[in-house]
């Protein structure tokens, strides 16, 4: 089957913009990330509007978008109105997070969070269809949320790195390192079912991803850029801002012998230099992370669609 490059970037896209909505939710809950709140959702909503547009240039007219209407059990139905119903509480949250409405942000991240996981399982398991083994599984619903996750939370930890309280940094690293993890597990959980499933052809074995067509897709994209590299970036940005943060307690507690001893404060100047050192280069690290992860992910879409192919030629 063809890449369906719109609805590929779409995919993407809208997995980005709901692993920014799940993480801003749990920072509702846990009642930090509030200097970031509004950038990243209108990040968010930026991303959602993006991947639409190029998901509605795949129908050749917008105007036939409405022509899923027609049918409201379709999986394609679904997935327009969970895309309409996290426009509008991203859009909603947004706004809220220029006020001071602690109450009603929080019921709108607790309504985000949802529907960041709700719209990948949607926007996944539209694909789902007996005729088409390799898409026949809940792990590309599967991959489709874990991969949002960790596009989502790197995005989002990177943004607090940069612009948000440095009290929050430690938490969104370990977010993007759990992010990252459930990218990797559901995209290995994907590979896995394209080797074990029914009515096996050349034209979706796993030969084809480890020594055949796909080969580079699969080893450099999916293998290197999609799941070692990222991983490896996740964990020394943690790694990084934890050094900093330890040399910059070192230094806050040398401080008071400092002053005590009449000289100035550049110890603790020093300390809170250090510390703000290491998450500008965690940060960086996050932004290398999030590109590899993009990558990883237009290769895996590419094998999700080279993969595809109908059990048709079994019936006639």
């Amino acid at each position: 089957m063809a890449v369906q490059w719109p609805l590929l970037v779409f995919s993407v896209l809208l997995g980005a913009s709901c692993g920014t909505l799940v993480f801003l939710g749990i920072g509702e809950i846990k009642g930090v990330f509030k200097k970031v709140r509004f950038p990243l959702a209108v990040c968010a909503l930026v991303l959602l509007a993006v991947g639409g547009c190029a998901s509605a240039m795949h129908l050749g007219h917008i105007d036939r978008a409405f022509y899923i209407l027609g049918n409201m059990a379709s999986g394609l139905s679904k997935e327009l109105f969970a895309v309409g119903f996290a426009g509008v509480v991203t859009l909603v949250y947004a706004v809220l997070a220029r006020k001071d409405y602690p109450g009603a942000s929080k019921v709108l991240g607790v309504l985000a969070l949802i529907a960041g996981v709700v719209l990948p399982l949607v926007a996944g398991a539209s694909y789902m269809m007996p005729a088409r083994p390799a898409w026949d599984s809940f792990t590309l619903p599967l991959m489709y949320l874990g991969t949002g996750l960790g596009l989502g939370f790197v995005l989002s930890a990177a943004v607090v790195c940069l612009r948000g309280e440095g009290d929050d940094a430690s938490l969104a690293l370990k977010l993007a390192l759990v992010g990252v993890a459930a990218s990797v597990v559901t995209m290995l959980a994907y590979v896995a079912w394209i080797a074990l499933a029914p009515f096996p052809v050349e034209s979706r074995s796993i030969g084809r991803l480890l020594t055949g067509s796909l080969a580079l897709e699969f080893w450099a994209g999916v293998v290197v850029l999609g799941i070692v590299a990222p991983a490896a970036l996740a964990w020394l940005a943690l790694r990084k801002a934890d050094d900093g943060a330890g040399a910059g307690a070192a230094g806050a507690g040398a401080a008071p012998a400092v002053a005590a001893a009449g000289t100035d404060g550049g110890a603790a100047a020093g300390a809170t230099t250090a510390e703000a050192a290491g998450v500008r280069s965690a940060a960086g690290m996050l932004w290398g992370a999030l590109a590899c992860l993009v990558v990883g992910n237009v290769a895996l879409r590419i094998i999700m669609y080279a993969v595809a192919t109908s059990v048709e030629s079994l019936i006639y």
